[in-house]
């Protein structure tokens, strides 16, 4: 997995493998299960705006 820049100077992400790509994916998955966790512990009354 290596970064690329295109002639334009736009910078992408090359997975050049299957084990490139299942990394990319777990890691992908943990960053949302972290930010399910985080959301999940907040309090109603602090995502609802006031009335």
């Amino acid at each position: 997995m290596r970064i690329v820049e295109d002639k334009d100077g736009e910078r992408f992400l090359a997975i050049e493998s299957d084990e490139d790509f299942e990394k990319f994916k777990e890691d992908l998955l943990n960053i949302a299960r972290e930010k399910a966790k985080d959301r999940a512990r907040k309090p109603s009354y602090e995502t609802q705006s006031p009335k």
